[in-house]
């Protein structure tokens, strides 16, 4: 990340324990361990790094526009169609804005960047806070050419657990005599299998209706609807260039989320709608 070799950092690390007078990492076979003055000095310098951000944007001033890198993590599949469909012109616009993709970080706390998580059903923790972008509509697909009833499924799989909403809707679904032959952690990994013939399995509507080697089983509302949360965190959040990214998530969310010139009717609090939730 800062675009040097590890024996550098060690070394600069060794100094600033030597200016300071105190052991801030304990070192060990696996790694290096923070401690106790360790962690206060990740907290000032997080302070810190928020208040060159805020000086940045101070000095620059807003007719140059949002200055600097922002962390975008995501799904795999999220992060493609976000690069596909809404960010030439946004990086276009924004010509001093660096945004850094990543798929799939660790869900740990990033105290010195400013960082926008995209998250289904997630809780917020670190500092953050969560804010719902839209209502995402899921519907079942199978292969060209290949009955429904024939196949067995294909379902998402979730290292941690956070999201028991679409295993609730595979168990609804699923007849007693199909099985799950295959699990993914990407809604790319999935679509790519039923394509293929693998078998059959829910899908974002958005990702499966531009496929032209799936099809939808059955018809009319979606067989349930995701939320996508935006988490941010309170230290960058008032940023020129999170506020500009923010934005530009919220404004896309139509274009890159929802089935492409189709009207679905999302069923929120149990009234259908088809229009995703403003902010």
């Amino acid at each position: 990340m800062l675009c040097i070799d590890k024996s550098t950092a060690g070394r600069r690390l060794t100094a600033l324990e030597a200016d300071l007078g105190s052991i801030l990492f304990v070192r060990t076979k696996t790694g290096f361990a923070l401690t106790d003055a360790g962690e206060a000095a990740v907290q000032r310098a997080a302070e810190v790094q928020n208040c060159i951000d805020l000086m940045i944007d101070e000095v620059v001033g807003s007719d140059e526009g949002p200055v600097g890198v922002v962390r975008l993590v995501g799904h795999a599949w999220m992060l493609q169609r976000l690069t596909r469909i809404a960010m030439p012109s946004f990086l276009a616009t924004h010509p001093r804005l660096d945004l850094r993709l990543v798929n799939d970080a660790p869900r740990g706390p990033v105290r010195s960047e400013a960082t926008l998580s995209l998250w289904f059903e997630v809780e917020p923790r670190d500092g953050e806070f969560a804010i719902q972008l839209g209502e995402m509509p899921y519907a079942l697909y199978r292969p060209q050419g290949i009955e429904s009833d024939s196949l067995d499924w294909i379902s998402f799989h979730d290292e941690e657990g956070a999201h028991p909403l679409i295993v609730r809707a595979n168990d609804r679904l699923r007849g007693p005599s199909e099985t799950i032959r295959m699990t993914a952690t990407d809604a790319g990994i999935m679509l790519f299998a039923i394509r293929e013939g693998v078998g059959k399995g829910l899908l974002p509507m958005c990702l499966a209706e531009e496929d032209e080697g799936l099809v939808r089983v059955g018809a009319g509302e979606p067989e349930f609807v995701r939320s996508l949360y935006l988490h941010a965190h309170y230290d960058t959040v008032q940023t020129h260039r999170i506020q500009s990214t923010l934005r530009w998530l919220r404004d896309s969310f139509g274009a890159v989320f929802r089935p492409a010139g189709k009207q679905v009717a999302v069923p929120i609090g149990g009234k259908p709608q088809t229009a995703c939730q403003p902010l």
